[in-house]
């Protein structure tokens, strides 16, 4: 409050009380000119031994799932602090975990519902998607003394979500002076997508991906041969080991060992329209990104070796759009981590990335594709890898059933939950998006 301005005033009336012989002037620019220079020394040291520290419980969680924040507040100065405001905000989309009325809104599991009575509970009740809900603090501290407030949180929507600054304010004790400083505490939440069990998605759960062999059984690595045999009906004129028959005299086969690590690679389309320049349909591109965690959930369940890669574009975490498939305990949350992450600005035509990606695609491994539309180009694209042998699986997101029944690989189709609840939902993630912006 009292600047430099307020003290050369106070200068000023001490100087004119003495030189008028007034002790009340004077008296009046020493005690103001004190009270200047103290609340200047409050400012600068109240908030020194002032610690503020947020605390998340998880870092990673799906939507519906909840977390705790805790704000913890330290007093380590010499002087107590009768008013002390901490302002922090959770960001918009996530909301109390606890109605009005104490009752929890958070649901046991994403994954054991089915999908439009998750999104209908949840929207029931959503009250107010556009207030963030303040982590703030107002208190007092004596010196050496610590406090912490916690408030329990949960996610409505996918992504990635940084927490920003907090700001800390101190008042005085007469109120005359406000010292302020802004922490930049580097808290991050990743949320993960829906995921659902695949019979809830249309799929059977037997043998759901009929052109998916290598799931059930072993299969051979092209890269560690064994020897050879004598050539039989069927065999593939790929796998003629010439050497062999060279030697032998008659056509021979390779002989590969075996390996048990069956292994499949989801290719994802974030293009929701033909055009990229007409925009995006939120609700197809939210739903593909679910089925596509839904899948991996399913194959890393099963023991499949399973990666991700996309055409879509990821700026926090740009090596996301493309996991290779391996062995690794954390390799189902780096893709989930990958679709949280995602977003809908197209980085290649699918088409093209179809028959690019095909490069990083294990040998042997299935190659399911999730992808909200089926163009002629896509289909091609399709065609033209099944020409090559890849092991195709098709799953189309769109809510027009497209025509699957001429592919000659599995294919299925499925479409978005046609409640209205799904779709407030996505006018809800717009609604917070636009804000944030």
């Amino acid at each position: 409050m009292f600047d430099e301005r307020w003290v050369t005033l106070f200068v000023f009336i001490g100087i004119v009380g003495v030189l008028m012989r007034s002790p009340a002037l004077a008296g009046l620019g020493v005690i103001g000119l004190s009270i200047a220079i103290t609340t200047k020394l409050f400012e600068r040291r109240v908030l020194r031994g002032v610690e503020y520290e947020r605390r998340l419980s998880e870092t990673r969680l799906f939507v519906d799932e909840t977390v705790t924040v805790s704000g913890h507040v330290t007093n380590h100065g010499r002087l107590p602090i009768i008013s002390l405001m901490v302002d922090d905000n959770a960001p918009r989309t996530f909301r109390p975990a606890h109605t009005p009325d104490g009752r929890n809104t958070a649901s046991a599991g994403p994954a054991h519902d089915d999908p439009e009575s998750l999104l209908s509970r949840q929207l029931s009740e959503n009250a107010d998607s556009e207030a963030r809900v303040s982590l703030a603090q107002l208190l007092a501290l004596k010196a050496g003394e610590h406090t912490s407030r916690s408030t329990v949180l949960r996610a409505t929507r996918r992504g990635y979500y940084p927490f920003g600054p907090a700001h800390l304010r101190a008042f005085d004790m007469m109120g005359l002076s406000l010292a302020e400083r802004v922490d930049y505490l580097r808290d991050t939440l990743i949320v993960y997508p829906r995921v659902y069990p695949l019979d809830k998605l249309g799929i059977p759960t037997r043998d759901p991906f009929g052109a998916m062999p290598a799931m059930r059984r072993l299969i051979e690595d092209p890269s560690l041969v064994m020897g050879s045999r004598d050539y039989q009906y069927g065999d593939s004129f790929r796998q003629i080991h010439w050497k062999s028959t060279a030697h032998v005299g008659r056509l021979q086969t390779r002989v590969c060992e075996h390996t048990s690590d069956p292994t499949a690679m989801i290719l994802l389309n974030v293009t929701t329209l033909e055009h990229d320049w007409h925009g995006t349909d939120v609700e197809r591109f939210e739903w593909a990104l679910s089925v596509a965690g839904s899948v991996a959930s399913w194959a890393d369940e099963w023991g499949c070796t399973v990666g991700l890669s996309s055409n879509g574009c990821a700026p926090n975490m740009p090596n996301a759009i493309r996991i290779i498939p391996r062995r690794a305990p954390n390799q189902l949350s780096r893709i989930m981590e990958g679709l949280a992450v995602l977003t809908s600005f197209t980085a290649m035509h699918f088409n093209l990335f179809l028959l690019s990606e095909q490069r990083h695609v294990p040998f042997g491994a299935t190659i399911i594709v999730v992808t909200p539309i089926v163009t002629p180009e896509i289909e091609g694209a399709l065609l033209r890898l099944h020409g090559l042998g890849k092991r195709l699986i098709l799953i189309s997101v769109d809510r027009i059933t497209p025509g699957l029944s001429a592919l000659p690989f599995t294919a299925y189709h499925v479409p978005p939950p046609t409640d209205s609840a799904f779709r407030k939902e996505i006018d809800i993630s717009l609604r917070d998006r636009t804000v944030d912006a």
